[in-house]
């Protein structure tokens, strides 16, 4: 991303009151909805944030922060405070994508490495969860023997977090369209993996997108597995963009989630139907549809 300095940016910042003005700055959502950072590719992250918390947004996540330098991590800590902003994700494990991140006991020492620096970031960043993936099935073990070591390593990753404010959420992701060969894809598998390790610290990543691909059922799922839930994610179907740019009913999802009594936060893990500036407004128009559900 192409990061300029937040006082030179300060012409863009300039126009962000007039696009406030037009999605409702001042809308008070119903639910913790947080846009992932990068959505405009030439606005800064300082630039992000401002723009999020003008158009009533206050918090965020940030799958690529521990790619950024500690003393950037503290910078974007302190534009948190300056705008009471509050951060959901980052990715933790680099891993992610190899056949021996969860599953194979040959990928833990450098899970457990990553989930160390993970909590380096949280002293910082006070992020309220962070995302581990499980990576691909491998061949030469038994799907009971790899789920068996997926949750293993997860009791010592919470060991590692213990004494924090940070919850590690597992992530089924789905296989049919984006990650062929990823170990954990259906909620019953994350959640008899979750129910293993039993844990107030680890829970599950439901992401809306994914689930809606791997296995549909959205709401019955989710209330199903409430209790092992400790983020969602979001993204319509097909195509991974905002809401109402495909088949899923989001109003009645986020209505269900709302119900449930549900504190934590929404990434907006999505991309855009229509790009940069005026994608964005459209995109959060799109949020303020969906949350306008009726309540009580």
């Amino acid at each position: 991303m192409h990061r300029r300095t937040f006082l030179g940016a300060s012409a863009t910042l300039a126009a962000a009151p007039a696009l406030s003005a037009q999605t409702g700055g001042g809308y008070r959502y119903k639910l913790r909805y947080a846009p992932r950072m990068g959505f405009v590719n030439n606005l800064s992250i300082p630039e992000h944030l401002e723009l999020y918390a003008k158009n009533g947004f206050q918090q965020f996540e940030f799958n690529g922060l521990p790619s950024q330098p500690m003393n950037e991590i503290a910078n974007i800590r302190k534009k948190m405070d300056d705008l009471s902003m509050s951060m959901g994700v980052f990715v933790v494990n680099r891993g992610g994508w190899k056949p021996t991140a969860m599953g194979d006991r040959g990928g833990h020492k450098e899970f457990l490495e990553d989930v160390r620096k993970a909590v380096e970031i949280h002293k910082v960043i006070r992020n309220e969860c962070a995302t581990v993936t499980s990576g691909l099935s491998v061949p030469h073990l038994s799907f009971a023997q790899q789920t068996q070591n997926a949750a293993e390593v997860l009791k010592r990753a919470s060991d590692l977090v213990a004494g924090t404010d940070m919850v590690l959420v597992l992530e089924p992701l789905n296989w049919k369209v984006d990650h062929a060969g990823y170990f954990v894809s259906y909620i019953e598998h994350a959640g008899e993996i979750i129910g293993s390790v039993d844990r107030p610290n680890i829970k599950i990543l439901f992401d809306i997108y994914h689930q809606q691909i791997t296995e549909g059922n959205l709401i019955n799922h989710i209330r199903h597995y409430y209790e092992l839930i400790g983020y969602f994610q979001s993204g319509d179907v097909p195509g991974r963009r905002e809401p109402y740019s495909g088949e899923i009913n989001y109003q009645n999802v986020f209505k269900a989630i709302y119900d449930l009594g549900f504190k934590g936060m929404i990434g907006m893990e999505h991309g855009l139907s229509t790009p940069g500036m005026d994608g964005l407004m459209k995109c959060f128009e799109a949020y303020r549809k969906a949350d306008d559900f009726p309540v009580g």
